[in-house]
């Protein structure tokens, strides 16, 4: 099963929105909401690390894991692409 690399941001940023994790709160939890095949998968690394890039993830490393919370600073992009993408697609 292929899936592609906006619907794997789409659900990452799904998550942290809902959760309302915005800037000094983290949550090591990303990848729960992922199918368990792509868990570990390349792809899904790729994802975070363009999420990074764009600075719309703030990564922490806590407890010997990566904590991820989303970027204040880039609110208004982040919730557009949330609208666009993310509202209407709830699998």
């Amino acid at each position: 099963m292929f899936i592609s690399k906006l619907k794997i941001k789409a659900r990452i940023i799904r998550k942290l929105v809902r959760w309302q994790k915005w800037g000094g709160t983290h949550t090591e939890n990303i990848l729960k909401g992922l199918p368990t095949h792509l868990r570990g998968n390349k792809i899904v690394k790729e994802v975070l690390k363009e999420l990074e890039k764009d600075e719309w993830l703030i990564a922490m490393k806590k407890t010997g894991e990566v904590h991820y919370s989303l970027n204040p600073e880039k609110a208004g992009e982040i919730l557009r692409f949330y609208e666009q993408c993310c509202k209407t697609n709830d699998d």
